[in-house]
């Protein structure tokens, strides 16, 4: 069992969304080896069985978080809701479609929310992120009670992810008012961990880094925190008690340091630090290349805009530490975790034989 396997009581019975994703699948895990019984909302059940722990107290249910008549007859019997799923694909795909990022992001939570409260689930843990926070200066961390950055203010449709997250808590908190259920808010930072099989940026980046395709990472730094602490923090969140935003950034680090830990673990060599315009010139090229390829970049300057404007934050996770018991494991061993991960499962060289971590 993983040291972040929440203490005490856990859920009885969970719904799970994006349960084969980062998060969604570090908070299923968690759930199974602590007791709890889970039903895992997958597109894919095929790739649910290969992801998702062989467990007699886990359910596959295949559906879309835009259907609710393929999650609707879940929920029967369910406690808890685990929202994590969420389309962010612009992050490194060029012309993103902003109706699918509206329509998964933001139109399918209120019937979700209303099926939950109609089959009596007591508590439903929406994922945010704290690109949904403004930022603040060096002298006044943003934290639960910071709003979202003015340009995303009153919006009526999603521009780009971290738009349609600021829309997504705008509905979950304006049906919280008045439904039945308990319905906290974890915002996690950057996530990197075992089970990044999607991948997303930050396993991209790693992937890209232990095979030499990055020579050079910007002069940024960003908040990077574990799945695993994330999970654990959505899972404490839905205990008694547990309500409200929970900001769950982890700790700032630079890009430069980040890939070091990668090369280190993989044996290859670490990327050079240059300048973000520098650095904005590179990304363009690899986008270029991706395209004639048929093939997805291993960044793009859509995520590089992300980070770009991540490197300016100052954020403080203290509620979730002092509220949940929120605590984060150093940047090493997340990395060496999931390098494991993906040698485990075929994705990097190395190693078959060795234990997957979770």
């Amino acid at each position: 069992m993983d040291e972040a396997t929440p203490p005490g009581p856990v859920p009885r019975r969970s719904l799970v969304t994006g349960a084969t994703g980062l998060l969604g699948g570090n908070i299923t895990a968690q759930l199974l080896d602590a007791g709890g019984e889970v039903t895992a909302l997958v597109r894919d059940a095929d790739r649910a069985r290969r992801l998702l722990p062989d467990h007699p107290r886990l359910r596959i249910g295949v559906g879309d978080v835009t259907d609710p008549a393929a999650y609707t007859p879940l929920l029967a019997g369910c406690d808890t809701v685990f929202h994590t799923a969420a389309y962010f694909r612009e992050y490194y795909e060029t012309g993103a479609d902003l109706r699918v990022l509206e329509r998964v992001n933001v139109a399918s939570l209120h019937p979700l929310l209303r099926a939950a409260e109609d089959a009596g689930v007591s508590a439903f843990v929406h994922t945010s992120s704290v690109n949904v926070l403004a930022t603040t200066g060096p002298d006044s961390p943003a934290d639960e009670e910071t709003p979202p950055p003015r340009r995303y203010r009153g919006l009526d449709r999603s521009l780009d992810y971290p738009s349609s997250k600021v829309r997504a808590e705008e509905a979950v908190r304006e049906y919280a008012r008045t439904c039945s259920m308990r319905v906290p808010i974890v915002l996690p930072g950057w996530m990197w961990g075992p089970g990044d099989a999607g991948p997303t940026s930050a396993g991209r980046l790693l992937q890209a880094v232990a095979a030499g395709r990055m020579r050079a990472v910007p002069a940024l730094g960003n908040y990077v925190v574990d799945a695993r602490d994330v999970a654990a923090a959505c899972v404490r969140a839905a205990g008694p008690g547990g309500g409200g935003r929970y900001v769950v950034a982890g700790t700032r680090h630079r890009l430069r340091d980040l890939t070091a830990a990668v090369a280190a673990e993989t044996g290859t060599a670490a990327p050079r630090e240059v300048p973000v315009p520098a650095a904005l010139g590179v990304v363009a090229l690899m986008e270029g290349l991706a395209r004639l390829r048929g093939t997805e970049p291993p960044a793009t300057r859509t995520g590089l805009a992300v980070l770009r404007e991540g490197d300016g934050r100052n954020i403080t996770s203290a509620r979730a530490q002092r509220e949940l018991g929120t605590a984060f494991r150093p940047m090493e061993r997340t990395i060496a975790d999931e390098v494991a991960w993906y040698r485990a499962h075929g994705i990097l060289p190395g190693p078959s034989g060795a234990s997957v971590p979770r």
